[in-house]
């Protein structure tokens, strides 16, 4: 159990180095081991360190404050000189630990001199070191198997040495870090927030008097940094929802709503979780048993469709160590059973520090187990069509090193990673590293919209905007809310999908569009900027709204049509951006909302004639136009048309009619236009009798949707 100590508690355990003799030597002594049978490691090594100081070549001494050095685990590769002069001298068979009169190290000086050889890239000297333990003890030795571990992972170590990747690695900066461990770096979906683990003094230095004194080290906070219009990263601030003991950030959701961390007061850690209300984060609650337990939950990752969670584990069950395991979100909205990933994934060492990809398709974590080349090291894994996650490969040297390298999370884009890592020439014990991923590395597609809601200079993003996306086919509505201190709100749409977006405030619909992800969709940005200008704030009633990107009128209906001046941005894989017109699309697509009972396309609507305009030029220039139609209707009860069918097929046929008579005004043979598709489909949730409040509910799929190439 971690322990917390005042610290003059810690400055009075240990007085100032100078001339110990006699029973103060022997007090001392006593004191250090007791302190290690706690676990008190920092304590310890003052101890050990005044006692060295009087008799720098006693074996015992030495192997003993190299010991406590390498499991305080702040500095471990500072272990190899005090451990060199232990093995210096034959180890003792007989070692008594509690012997003051003892100078000799027992037979384990060996297996530790090969750890702190290990970690000082003095792989040769570390396997000698390892086999020299082996050839010395019996079989029945307890750390017998962690040698054959070890030598395995130098021999890793070796092989990744002699094959490094081209990776360009770049400390995050003295902005981020300091001279403090700072790790567990979470990235919020559009790049432009930073959540991270500190163990700094805070700003109002409220933890001064506080320190873990295993580490001697102040406990975890959790800060969080934005990127300024400049893209650089601004002075971290704490969070206000950090406790005297741990709290680490682990996962944020791809909305940017929900905070998932780990707090630990009592040596047990729990997974919480904290919504952003406004611009502060709301009291952290635990997640629900199925995910936390009696024993230790490390971290955790949410999925961007929320419908899957995975998280680190030593409950009993598992392979060995710590093990990933999954939830799924059950049709009642409760998480199911967890089930462990399974051998592929879980080894008998240790996994940590989950996280999968927005496409939920690709698992990052870091284990000391597979190919380890020493401590943790970052592996992926990728999903197969079966399902089944694949077998999981080392990202490789110099990313991965031969001390803990963990805490891994990418950008949306596969292109950038974040990872926290001991490095020579870091500004503290641990830093937050960014690396550019080789493109054979990087996840799979998906689309990410990115939106900012921008409102008149002095007023405020009205809390109840509120963007609901929705899957056309499957009915599945999803709700996004903007950051208040910027405006701005993320989705992910996954592919072979077409999207209703509807963008609300005040539960009043300000504006429609659709979107359509092709299945062979590669990584997309979509921006658009929604523009509230003004906005009554206490009435919350819109007076005028433009949404770049998309065509709008007064009546709050969109056309995915690309404006002059007014254009959707798509930044795709190969990191250009370009304004996306019918030039290089090939494709124009116009789609209207309806009302309840609505069918007619008014010949003369601004919308409907930038459309048949586009598609007028559009004959002209490649003779011939394809058409396809689809009209949909909600299920909402129809007397007019009798049935919902009749009420599709009448939208679907009108538009047909309406695209024939305006390409015959404009002078143009109708025979030029090839109808591919007329569909009528019915479509969205169960009609549950409420006409009134569920009308948000099943516009979303009362329209007419035109796709001409």
């Amino acid at each position: 159990m971690k322990k917390i100590l005042v610290l003059f508690a810690v400055l009075c355990s240990v007085h100032s180095f100078g001339q110990v003799e006699g029973a103060e030597y022997r007090a001392k002594f006593i004191e250090g081991n007791r302190l290690m049978e706690e676990k008190l490691y920092f304590a310890a090594i003052n101890v050990w360190k005044e006692l060295a100081a009087y008799d720098q070549f006693n074996a015992n001494v030495n192997y003993k404050l190299g010991y406590c050095i390498l499991e305080a685990n702040t500095h471990p590769e500072r272990a190899l000189p005090y451990l060199e002069v232990a093995a210096s001298r034959p180890a003792n068979p007989n070692y008594d630990i509690f012997n003051v009169n003892d100078k000799t190290a027992p037979v384990e000086v060996y297996f530790h001199y090969g750890r702190a050889l290990h970690l000082n890239y003095k792989l040769d000297e570390a396997i000698t070191q390892f086999e020299r333990f082996l050839n010395t003890v019996n079989d029945r030795h307890h750390l017998r198997h962690s040698a054959k571990r070890q030598i395995e992972m130098v021999r890793s170590a070796k092989e990744m040495l002699a094959n490094p990747k081209k990776l360009t690695i770049e400390n995050l900066g003295s902005v981020i870090n300091t001279e403090y461990p700072e790790f567990s770096p979470v990235v919020s979906v559009d790049e432009n927030a930073l959540f991270f683990t500190s163990r700094r003094l805070r700003p109002d230095s409220a933890n001064e008097n506080l320190i873990d004194l295993v580490t001697g080290q102040f406990f975890e906070d959790i800060y969080v940094s934005y990127k300024d219009r400049d893209g650089k990263w601004q002075e971290p601030e704490l969070l206000n929802i950090n406790i005297d003991g741990h709290s680490a950030s682990i996962n944020v959701s791809a909305d940017g709503q929900t905070l998932y961390i780990y707090q630990d007061k009592s040596g047990v850690g729990t997974l919480l979780s904290s919504q952003l209300v406004g611009e502060t984060w709301s009291e952290p609650e635990p997640l629900p048993s199925t995910i936390n337990s009696n024993s230790w939950e490390s971290h955790g990752a949410i999925t961007a469709d929320g419908n899957t969670f995975y998280f680190v584990s030593d409950r009993p069950g598992g392979y060995g160590g710590r093990d990933i395991y999954r939830v799924v979100k059950l049709p009642n909205g409760n998480w199911s059973k967890a089930l462990a990933l399974g051998p592929t994934i879980n080894t008998q060492y240790d996994e940590d520090a989950v996280f999968v990809h927005p496409d939920g398709r690709t698992l990052y974590f870091a284990s000391t187990g597979h190919n380890s080349m020493g401590g943790f090291d970052v592996f992926y894994s990728q999903m197969g069509e079966d399902g089944e996650w694949g077998a999981p490969v080392n990202v490789g040297y110099p990313l991965n090193t031969v001390d803990d390298d963990i805490f891994f999370v990418t950008s949306a884009d596969g292109k950038r990673a974040y990872y926290s890592s001991r490095q020579e020439g870091g500004f503290g014990e641990k830093d937050i590293y960014m690396v550019e991923l080789p493109e054979s590395e990087r996840a799979p597609c998906l689309t990410v919209l990115k939106g900012f809601v921008v409102t008149a200079e002095g007023t405020r993003v009205p809390e109840s905007t509120t963007i609901y996306v929705t899957d056309t086919q499957t009915g599945v509505t999803k709700q996004y809310k903007p950051r208040m201190r910027d405006g701005v709100f993320v989705a992910i749409l996954p592919p072979c999908v077409d999207y209703s977006v509807d963008y609300r405030v005040a539960g009043k619909s300000i504006a429609n569009e659709y979107i359509h992800v092709p299945c062979e969709t590669c990584y997309n940005e979509i921006q658009k900027e929604l523009t509230l200008n003004p906005v009554d704030l206490e009435g919350s009633a819109v007076k005028t709204l433009s949404l770049r990107g998309i065509a709008t009128t007064d009546d709050g209906v969109v056309q995915t049509r690309e404006v002059e001046g007014t254009k959707t941005v798509v930044t795709t894989t190969d990191g250009e951006q370009t304004h996306v017109t019918k030039a290089e699309i090939g494709t124009l697509v116009f789609d209207k909302y309806y009302k309840y009972n609505e069918r007619m396309i008014p010949l003369d609507e601004a919308r409907f004639t930038i459309f048949m305009n586009d598609l007028a030029e559009l004959i002209k220039k490649y003779g011939e136009a394809t058409i396809s139609i689809e009209g949909s209707a909600s299920r909402v009860p129809t007397q007019t048309y009798r049935t919902n069918e009749n009420l599709a097929n009448k939208r679907a046929e009108d538009a047909k009619e309406k695209i024939l008579t305006g390409i015959k005004n404009k002078g143009l043979d109708p025979s030029r236009i090839k109808i591919a598709d007329v569909n009528a489909i019915v479509q969205g949730p169960r009609y549950d009798n409420d006409p009134v409040t569920g009308v948000t509910k099943y516009e979303p799929y009362q329209y007419i949707k035109i796709t001409a190439k």
